[in-house]
């Protein structure tokens, strides 16, 4: 019985340090969300261009891709 008591204990010490670790986490998470969100004028996005596209009338330049990627796959 006294065996079983220990693992009682060990599991409840366990499932609250589990249970404060998340509260935590989601604490800082929050407060990382709120600082981000009032300090965001001060981490602007770049702005992404558009990847050109490669036109689908000439079969030379995908094949030209195609053995591209091929190559920088393989080393």
């Amino acid at each position: 019985m006294d065996l079983l008591m220990q693992g009682i204990v060990l599991m409840v010490i366990g499932m609250a340090t589990v249970f404060a670790f998340l509260v935590l986490m989601i604490a800082a998470m929050s407060g990382s969300a709120a600082f981000f969100s009032k300090f965001a004028h001060l981490f602007p996005e770049e702005a992404q261009t558009p990847a050109k596209a490669v036109s689908a009338a000439d079969p030379v330049a995908e094949i030209a891709v195609a053995l591209a990627a091929i190559k920088a796959k393989r080393g």
